[in-house]
């Protein structure tokens, strides 16, 4: 005969709360568990540390969508010109992406990839030269100069940037078309053919009046043709900016203007806001009479590109030589992009009187009205090997 356990003997199982009921319980009613409540430290722990990880991987994939985004469309403008890229025959979609990555049109090569194969294309993108790519450009700018196309092969590409000299553009026209010489478009320039409403009357020096800028041409162009096209380029872009007003909107003629622009165009370090501070130097130094001190103009002078200068460089009476000559040199010092022409007629409201360079990289001057301050800057600057 066997002992029935009494009610007392029977084990004690908690009543499940309200809260805890499902309609799938995986719990066996008849095993012993413990509650864990949201609002007792084990669960406000539980609870904590679930939230945390919530958070942390929304701050991981928000950060993952920034930088996606940066890749997609980079901060701030296009940069300069990219002089050309070539696509070879074959080229696969992954080898163009390395080529702009290494041009640095794009950010990211797998990027590039990823999002022309999400939007379709890439599958028919000519071989040949593209002369349009700027640095710093989105995805969507890089694609649509590729679904362009690239110069037909009929045509000749020339690229003229800012800055350069006309001693220098006319080798570069030459290096493009072989069936040209260097003494075939000078000859052109002095022929009277070629025509600006900028140039001063008697003058044959077309220094700063042709356009920095990248062009299509006829393989079989002629020297005219391509002189003309530069020149015309440079008169339309000083057109939109009101150079046929010069006088009334900045007080000096044209051609005083692009001259001045020619030495902004020289002399301005990367940040873009220096051109219109130049500019605003070199009018404050002319309204006061003072020597406009340019080294760049005093280089042009003496035949040479960059270098330092010697005391006796210094020295030498050339017209070009702002160290010793009061005012604007004679012509522009070389080809002025938009953004120094523009800076030239519009110039930065100011009192600065000196500027010295202060950083190589980036290249950036510090702008100052004060004497003592400059003195100070640059001695700082030549100490660190600035210049």
């Amino acid at each position: 005969m066997t002992d029935t356990p009494t009610t007392s003997q029977q084990p004690t199982r908690r009543p499940r709360p309200p809260e805890f009921e499902f309609e799938n319980d995986f719990l066996d009613p008849g095993e012993e568990y413990v509650p864990i409540r949201v609002n007792s430290p084990v669960g406000r722990r539980i609870v904590s540390g679930v939230v945390a990880v919530f958070l942390a991987l929304a701050i991981v994939a928000g950060l993952g969508v920034v930088w996606a985004m940066r890749q997609l469309d980079p901060p701030g403008e296009q940069g300069a010109k990219v002089d050309k890229v070539t696509v070879p025959r074959g080229a696969t979609l992954d080898s163009i992406a390395t080529l702009l990555a290494a041009k640095k049109v794009i950010s990211s090569a797998p990027v590039f990839g990823l999002y022309a194969k999400v939007r379709g294309v890439g599958g028919a993108w000519k071989a040949g030269d593209y002369v349009k790519f700027r640095e710093n450009s989105s995805m969507n700018e890089a694609t649509a100069v590729l679904a362009a196309g690239p110069v037909p092969p009929q045509s000749t590409a020339l690229t003229i940037v800012p800055g350069t000299r006309l001693a220098e553009v006319l080798p570069v026209i030459a290096r493009s078309f072989p069936s040209i010489t260097v003494d075939q478009l000078k000859a052109t320039l002095d022929s009277g053919r070629i025509t600006s409403k900028y140039l001063p009357p008697d003058s044959k020096n077309f220094e700063g009046l042709m356009a920095p800028d990248t062009y299509e041409f006829p393989k079989k162009a002629s020297p005219e043709l391509i002189l003309q096209k530069l020149v015309d380029q440079q008169t339309s872009v000083m057109d939109k900016l009101g150079y046929g007003r010069a006088e009334a909107l900045a007080g000096r003629s044209a051609y005083d203007l692009i001259t001045m622009a020619s030495l902004i165009e020289k002399e301005a370090g990367d940040p873009p806001d220096e051109k219109a501070k130049i500019a605003r130097v070199i009018n404050n130094r002319l309204d006061t009479n003072e020597i406009l001190g340019i080294d760049a103009a005093v280089l042009y002078g003496l035949g040479r590109r960059n270098g330092g200068l010697t005391k006796e460089d210094l020295a030498v009476d050339t017209p070009y030589n702002t160290r010793i000559k009061q005012g604007l040199p004679p012509t522009p010092i070389c080809m002025p992009g938009s953004e120094a022409l523009a800076a030239a007629i519009q110039p930065a409201q100011g009192d600065w009187i000196y500027y010295v360079l202060i950083s190589k990289n980036p290249s950036t001057h510090l702008f100052t009205a004060s004497a003592s301050e400059f003195q100070a800057a640059k001695a700082k600057a030549q100490a660190e090997g600035v210049f």
